[in-house]
């Protein structure tokens, strides 16, 4: 393995909805499971699988988008995770 430095941007290759909870220990922000948007993104040299900070009725193929980080969850501080949200144009 090695360290590999990956780009900020890439656009929407494939995504699905994650309709129904993951197993354990996954750990969400409240007490019930919320769907999340979940894809792949094209960074150029590599595919990532990664959360869609997207609406549902927004996201496509070749969405143009960029890394963030979201809430994950709470523990005694809040937990964060990366993302990818729509790139500004």
């Amino acid at each position: 393995m090695r360290d590999e430095a990956l780009p900020e941007r890439g656009t929407v290759w494939s995504w699905t909805v994650q309709e129904f909870a993951p197993k354990p220990p996954y750990r969400g922000l409240g007490a019930e499971f919320e769907p999340f948007v979940l894809g792949y993104v094209d960074l150029g040299d590599v595919l990532v699988e990664s959360r869609l900070d997207v609406p549902r009725d927004e996201v496509r193929i070749g969405l143009p988008v960029r890394l963030t980080t979201i809430p994950a969850y709470r523990d005694d501080e809040d937990v964060f995770t990366y993302a990818f949200v729509v790139a500004e144009t």
